[in-house]
C-alpha cells in the first residue's frame, strides 16, 4: 500500500501549529517550527543525492535535532538508523558498514569519533556535522544545508513496506544485530501503543525525557506528538534537575528506567521533597527488572500513578502492561505479587510460554517467552535472513527470555535463556537472585552472572554496587540472600564495583560484566 512518508507528523504540525511541541531548556519550539525544519532537513538529504531508503545514521545526544533528525529522515522516505552516543568509533564503523549507511549526522561532542567512523566505513559519502568547530574536507555544516532547503513538506511516496528504521539491538549478550521496521511495523507500533493507553493524552499533557531519544525514550516522543502534548528534553539523567524540572513545566508523565527511579527515591529520602511533584500522574517504567520493594517505595511517595511495560529491541513496547491499578501492595498474596510481575498482554499481542519441542506449557510453569509474530511483532533482520529462520518458528517469535504466567494471565520475567545458571544440577534464573540481592538495604544495585566451576559446573558470581556509607560485607550480603532464595541459589562470590556496565536502554551488559568479573578473579583485585 502507498502512502506518504512522514505524513502523520505534518498532519500533527497542521492540527497544532502554535502550540509548544518541543522544550529544551530555555528553549521553546512549536509544532510549525519543528515542521519546517524537518522539512528542510528532508530537502537537504535529497539535494546531496540520497534516494529514498537509503540509510542516515545519526549520532546525537539529547537535543533539538534529536527530534529534527528522526522526523527529516522519515518524511525524505530515507531509513533511520541511531547510534549509540557510548560507543567507540570501531562500533560505530561496523554499524555504519553493517547498514550501508550513505549520511552519518553527528553533534559537536562526536566529531572526531564521526570522522574516524566514517572514515572506516566506505559506504558513507556525506558526513553532517552540528554545530562543529571547524569541518574537515569531506564534511559539511548542518545549519549550512538547511539553510539553503525549502521549508516545504517533500510529500514522498512510499510502499508502507519500505525500510524506515533499523533499529541495533544492545548488544547484551555480543555484537549487536539490526532489527528492520517498516512504515507498516512502525505504524502498528503507533496503534499498539494508543490501543494500551488507559490515561488522558493530550494538549493539557506533558512528557519529560531523560534517557537517549535515540533509544527507549524515543518510544514516547511521536506519540505524543501527535496528540498534541509538550515534550519536555533534559540532556541527561540527574535527579534534582528532574524534580526542578517537573515543578517548573508541570510534567504529568515519566519514563524512567529501576535505577533513576532508584535514584530519585534516595535524593527525597536524603534531601527532603524539595519540590513540587503532585503535577505527576504516571510514571512509565521498564526496559530492566525492578524490585517489588523499590515499587512499592515509589507509590508511597509519588501515589497510585506506577505503569509498568515491556518491551524489546525486537518488538517494541508495549508488549504487556501492569496498570496503576494492577500495582497492589497489601493483602492476597495473589495480587501483590502481581508487582514482580510485567502486566498482562496489551490488545494487539499475542504471547505464550513455551516448552521442549515449542510446546505451550500451562500456567505457572517456566519456559521461553514465544510472541505472535504480527504487527508490531512481524519481526524483521537487516542483511540476516538466518536470524528470522532462527527466532520466528510457525508464527511465532521466540524471545530468549525465560518466563511465566500466572492464571489470569500476567506475564514475570525470570531472566534471558542464556541468563540461566545450571548449578550442582539445578536451574537457577538469574532475575531471582539479583532481585534478593536488591531487597538488601547494604546494596543499591546488582547483577549475577553464571561462572564456570569444577564440582558444581557452575556457580552463580555476584556484582554489587554498595550504598553510600553501607559499609557492604560479602558474607553478610550472602547471608541475607538465604533468608529470601533456596541455599543453592545464592551467590557463591560477591564482587564489589562501583558501577554495572549498562546500556543506552538501561539493561545490564552481562557480556561486559562478565569480562569485568574474570579481569577481577585472575589479577584477585576487587574479590569480596
Amino acid at each position: 500500500m502507498k502512502m506518504i512518508a512522514g505524513n502523520e507528523l505534518t498532519w500533527a504540525a497542521n492540527q497544532y501549529r502554535d502550540r509548544v511541541a518541543l522544550v529544551f531548556g530555555d528553549d521553546t519550539h512549536r509544532y510549525w517550527e519543528i515542521e519546517q525544519s524537518s522539512n528542510r532537513l528532508a530537502h537537504a538529504l535529497a539535494a546531496l543525492g540520497v534516494a529514498p531508503e537509503e540509510r542516515v545514521a545519526v549520532l546525537l545526544n539529547n537535543c533539538i535535532q534529536s527530534v529534527e533528525t528522526v522526523f527529516g529522515v522519515t518524511k525524505a522516505g530515507m531509513t533511520y538508523v541511531a547510534l549509540n552516543a557510548r560507543h567507540t568509533s570501531a562500533e560505530h564503523a561496523d554499524i555504519l558498514t553493517d547498514s550501508g549507511a550513505s549520511v552519518l549526522i553527528a553533534g559537536p561532542e562526536h566529531r572526531d569519533i564521526a570522522l574516524e567512523a566514517a572514515r572506516r566505513a566506505p559506504s558513507v559519502r556525506h558526513v553532517l556535522g552540528l554545530d562543529w568547530d571547524g569541518y574537515p574536507e569531506g564534511s559539511l555544516s548542518y545549519a549550512d544545508q538547511l539553510a539553503a532547503a525549502a521549508d516545504h513538506p517533500p510529500e514522498i511516496e512510499v510502499d508502507d513496506s519500505a525500510l524506515a528504521r533499523i533499529v541495533y539491538t544492545s548488544g547484551t549478550t555480543g555484537r549487536p544485530k539490526g532489527i528492520a521496521y517498516s512504515h507498516a511495523r512502525f505504524r502498528a507500533r503507533l496503534d499498539n501503543f494508543f490501543a494500551a493507553l488507559e490515561y488522558r493524552l493530550g494538549v493539557e499533557d506533558s512528557m519529560i525525557h531523560v534517557g537517549p531519544l535515540t533509544h527507549a525514550a524515543g518510544n514516547y516522543l511521536i506519540p505524543y506528538y501527535l496528540r498534541g502534548a509538550r515534550n519536555i528534553i533534559l540532556p541527561k539523567f540527574e535527579p534534582e534537575p528532574l524534580q526542578k524540572t517537573i515543578e517548573k513545566e508541570r510534567v504529568t508523565h515519566l519514563l524512567l528506567v529501576p535505577t533513576m527511579i532508584i535514584r530519585v527515591l534516595d535524593d527525597i529520602e536524603k534531601n527532603g521533597m524539595r519540590y513540587d511533584l503532585s503535577s505527576i500522574n504516571r510514571i512509565n517504567y521498564g526496559t530492566a527488572s525492578t524490585p517489588p520493594h523499590v515499587v512499592k517505595k515509589a507509590i508511597e511517595t509519588f501515589g497510585p500513578v506506577m505503569r509498568q511495560h515491556l518491551g524489546m529491541s525486537e518488538c517494541p513496547q508495549p508488549l504487556t502492561v501492569l496498570y496503576p491499578h494492577d500495582h497492589v501492595t497489601e493483602g492476597d498474596e495473589a495480587l501483590t505479587r502481581r508487582l514482580a510481575s510485567c502486566g498482562r498482554p496489551t490488545m494487539n499481542v499475542r504471547i505464550s510460554i513455551r516448552g521442549e519441542g515449542d510446546k505451550p506449557l500451562p500456567s505457572g510453569e517456566v519456559g521461553e517467552i514465544a510472541i505472535a509474530a504480527e504487527g508490531v511483532a512481524d519481526v524483521a533482520y537487516w542483511n540476516m535472513p538466518e536470524m528470522r529462520a532462527q527466532t520466528v518458528r510457525d508464527g511465532w517469535f521466540y524471545s530468549g527470555d525465560l518466563g511465566w504466567m500466572d492464571e489470569e494471565g500476567y506475564l514475570f520475567l525470570v531472566g534471558r535463556n542464556k541468563d540461566m545458571i545450571i548449578s550442582g544440577g539445578f536451574n537457577v534464573y538469574a532475575r531471582e537472585v539479583e532481585d534478593a540481592l536488591l531487597q538488601d538495604p547494604a546494596v543499591e544495585d546488582a547483577a549475577v552472572i553464571g561462572m564456570p566451576d569444577p564440582d558444581w559446573g557452575e556457580v552463580v558470581v555476584a556484582a554489587v554496587v554498595p550504598g553510600d556509607g553501607s559499609g557492604a560485607d560479602a558474607d553478610a550480603v550472602i547471608a541475607r540472600c538465604k533468608d529470601l532464595i533456596a541455599s543453592y541459589k545464592k551467590p557463591k562470590r560477591v564482587h564489589f564495583i562501583d558501577a554495572l556496565p549498562r546500556n543506552m536502554a538501561g539493561k545490564v551488559n552481562k557480556a561486559e560484566l562478565k569480562e569485568q568479573i574474570l579481569a577481577l578473579e585472575e589479577g584477585g583485585d576487587g574479590m569480596q
